[in-house]
């Protein structure tokens, strides 16, 4: 099966690298855990706060929470868009089927923080969410493809 938009497969330990040190920086830097020296000082960020007319326009370092969340989605898309060792139409059905998935489950998770979160806290929420697809999606299709190796007899 030609599978056009995918990454080769030795991508893929890249990508699972990239999303287990960004994820694991990430979320100490978020819960003051531990902190790095500002990695990007000197990027300013573009788009900032707005400023009242009568103050000069200052523009503002990135923090590593920039960096993280970057790293995170380019490994998240390394490790997700990448060919397994033997793609057949079988993965491509359990890439799809976990696509669904994932998009099913968050779209449940969004409503319910709607519903259930509110204030400071739905700040925090909706940034976590903003990565929850594309992790959903990782672990949904692994683990499916895990199984179903371990499930399927040899074919010698």
């Amino acid at each position: 099966m030609l599978t056009r938009y995918l990454f080769p497969h030795r991508f893929k330990w890249v990508g699972w690298v990239l999303v287990v040190v960004s994820a694991t920086l990430g979320i100490l830097h978020m819960t003051n855990t531990y902190q790095l020296p500002p990695l990007l000082p000197g990027l300013p960020s573009l788009i900032n706060d707005p400023v009242p007319a009568n103050q000069p326009v200052e523009l503002s370092p990135r923090e590593n929470t920039d960096l993280y969340a970057v790293l995170l989605i380019i490994g998240g898309l390394l490790a997700a868009c990448s060919r397994e060792r033997h793609e057949d139409e079988y993965i491509s059905q359990i890439r799809l089927d976990s696509l669904l998935w994932a998009l099913y489950v968050y779209c449940t998770l969004l409503a319910l923080a709607f519903i259930v979160v509110s204030g400071g806290w739905f700040f925090t929420v909706m940034t976590y969410a903003m990565f929850a697809p594309l992790l959903l999606f990782l672990l949904r299709f692994e683990l499916v493809v895990r199984l179903s190796a371990h499930g399927l007899p040899d074919e010698k």
